[in-house]
């Protein structure tokens, strides 16, 4: 098991960054602040930064097929062209919860989990949103839905329910969107901190930030440990490939407990590269 350390990319002194996401068209790292209701994008080149500001917590951005990106907001999903109205409501209802990760699977649909505020157990649910914008349940029973994704053939997909310590992966069915055989491909509950937001590169494995534990971990697909990135501050919350040749692994923090390091972007080369990000077809 290889050791890996990261540099800092970025210093924002944020509160929650979450949910980097690479966008190739314009060589963009995306990513958001949940409290504060700030979108980021940053130049790759460059290194400038810009923001858009949400009426509501937003928890996720991810590029649109045409232009723009779709925001994952408190009570739903928007886009940055109209960030002050929630187009699609998704538990609106529910005054106590909130949207969380989201991300787009091989053929272009935007996966978006919820949470309680509390973080009570069994209050969140993954729903599936079509390019039309239907919505639809698929996984319930769920108290922090987080970590999303793919791996290389499109015919799996992993989701981590950060409350359980669990990384699990399902049969995934490209053509219609539909999940099976749900199992636990790895008990985190061995290493210190929350499994939160992760990444898969072209060898199939995926990289999991813990939250609390100071650490990006690399399982391989049949779940046993590859790698530990460490990161200089308390909490890692996700982690997304970046670059023009996706050689790059971003790391997003949050303000750590005592308030003296956190909310901040760190990167490293990890020797591997990841698999692109799909915008949202709707």
């Amino acid at each position: 098991m290889s050791r890996m350390t990261c540099e800092l990319l970025l210093r924002l002194d944020g509160s929650l960054l979450e949910g980097p996401c690479w966008d190739p068209r314009d060589e963009r790292l995306l990513w958001v602040d949940i409290p504060n209701r700030t979108v980021y994008a940053m130049s790759w080149a460059g290194g400038n930064v810009t923001t858009v500001t949400t009426l509501e917590d937003v928890s996720a951005v991810l590029p649109l097929a045409d232009a723009g990106e779709v925001l994952a907001c408190r009570s739903g999903l928007t886009t940055s062209a109209d960030p002050g109205r929630i187009q699609l409501p998704i538990e609106s209802h529910r005054s106590w919860a909130r949207t969380n990760d989201a991300a787009c699977d091989p053929a272009g649909r935007l996966w978006v989990g919820t949470m309680a505020d509390d973080a009570s157990p069994g209050t969140g649910t993954l729903y599936r949103v079509e390019p039309d914008w239907s919505c639809h349940a698929v996984v319930g029973d769920l108290t922090i839905s987080n970590g999303l994704g793919w791996g290389p053939d499109g015919d799996l997909m992993y989701l981590i329910d950060s409350a359980t310590r669990a990384l699990d992966v399902f049969d995934y069915d490209i053509a219609t969107g539909a999940v099976d055989a749900r199992r636990t491909l790895v008990d985190t509950s061995g290493w210190p901190g929350l499994p939160d937001g992760l990444a898969i590169d072209i060898e199939g494995a995926i990289w999991v930030a813990f939250y609390g534990g100071s650490a990006v971990r690399r399982f391989a697909p049949d779940g046993h440990l590859l790698a530990t990135v460490e990161v200089p501050t308390e909490n890692p919350t996700s982690c997304a490939f970046a670059g023009p040749g996706l050689d790059q692994l971003v790391i997003t923090t949050a303000r750590a407990s005592d308030r003296s390091s956190g909310g901040d972007l760190y990167v490293l080369r990890p020797g591997t590269t990841g698999l692109p990000h799909r915008p949202f077809a709707g």
